[in-house]
């Protein structure tokens, strides 16, 4: 899953996969568990997005090469499985960027996060809540 590109005008995870990959692994966590191709067309379907049979299996196939899913057979059909879930994906993908932009922008990120939490008070909050929490942590054996 490495070597994703972030696209922060994006929302999602439309932010680093293309436009109908998302679709198709939002549609997939939607149905949880696994789905085949027909399913996952029917779920696009139904959320009023037509993508043709072939598309979705392509899709499908590229997001298993990826390493974003995993596939297994399921009688004649293929059915495919989400690797991680949407909030353990959000997480790496979050912790991925956090860590380039602390390896390669360091000051400015820390200058930039001081200046946002500062004008938002439950953010700070959250923030220095999480911060401690994190500390203790470190310092139990």
């Amino acid at each position: 899953m490495a070597g994703n590109i972030f696209r922060p005008s994006v929302g999602g995870s439309a932010a680093v996969l293309g436009p109908l990959e998302s679709e198709v692994l939002n549609a997939l966590w939607e149905i949880g568990g696994s789905a085949t191709v027909a399913e996952i067309v029917e779920r696009l379907a139904r959320d009023g997005r037509s993508v043709h049979y072939s598309s979705a299996k392509t899709t499908l196939n590229t997001l298993t090469e990826k390493g974003h899913l995993t596939k297994s057979s399921r009688g004649k059909a293929n059915a495919f499985t989400a690797v991680l879930t949407r909030a353990q994906f959000e997480e790496r993908i979050v912790g991925g960027v956090l860590t380039g932009l602390m390896r390669n922008y360091r000051s400015p990120l820390i200058a930039n996060l001081a200046e946002t939490l500062a004008s938002d008070d439950e953010s700070l909050r959250e923030f220095e809540h999480l911060l401690e929490l994190r500390r203790s942590a470190l310092k139990s054996p």
